[in-house]
C-alpha cells in the first residue's frame, strides 16, 4: 500500500508538471528544467538534482545495458544498494516492464528507485524525499520524461 502511495505521488508530480522549455538545461543525456531552489550536477552518466535545503533529491543515470536485461540490472542495483542502504525491497515489475523498489538511508529517509529502458539503454531514477520535493521535483521529472519521449 505504501509503495502504491509513493508511486502515485511521484506520478502525480510528473503528470501535473509543466514543461519549461526556456529554462531547460541540456545534460547531454537528457534535458531538464532546474527550478529555482534546486541545483544540478552531472557526474559521468549521472545527473544529481538537489533541493537547496537538502530535503529532496533525484539522481538520474542513463547508460548502456551492455546486453543485460532490465531484470538483471534491477537485481544488480538491489545487491549494490544493500551495501549502503537498509530496508531495500525486492524489485517489482510493472505492466510496462519497468522495475521499482524502495530503500532507506542511514538517516531513515526513504528513496524510491525506478529502472526503465530498452534493450540498449537504461535510465535509473533514485528519488529521495519525494514529499519534500514538491512542485520543483515534479518540474524536473516532468521535463526529463518529456526529453526521453522526444528522443
Amino acid at each position: 500500500m505504501k509503495r502504491t502511495i509513493i508511486l502515485a505521488t511521484i506520478l502525480a508530480l510528473v503528470l501535473s508538471s509543466m514543461a519549461f522549455a526556456a529554462g531547460e538545461q541540456d545534460f547531454g543525456l537528457f534535458k531538464a528544467y532546474v527550478p529555482e531552489g534546486w541545483s544540478a550536477n552531472k557526474d559521468g552518466e549521472t545527473v544529481i538534482f538537489t533541493k537547496d535545503d537538502n530535503t529532496s533529491s533525484a539522481s538520474i543515470t542513463v547508460a548502456k545495458t551492455e546486453g543485460a536485461s532490465l531484470k538483471d540490472l534491477a537485481d544488480a542495483f538491489v545487491t549494490e544498494f544493500k551495501k549502503s542502504f537498509k530496508d531495500v525491497t525486492a524489485p517489482q515489475v510493472d505492466e510496462d516492464g519497468d522495475y521499482m523498489f524502495e530503500m532507506t538511508n542511514a538517516q531513515d529517509v526513504k528513496s524510491v528507485v525506478l529502472l526503465t529502458g530498452t534493450d540498449s539503454d537504461y535510465a535509473l531514477f533514485v528519488i529521495t524525499g519525494a514529499d519534500a520535493g514538491g512542485e520543483g521535483l515534479g518540474q524536473i521529472l516532468g521535463t526529463v520524461q518529456n526529453s526521453f519521449k522526444n528522443k
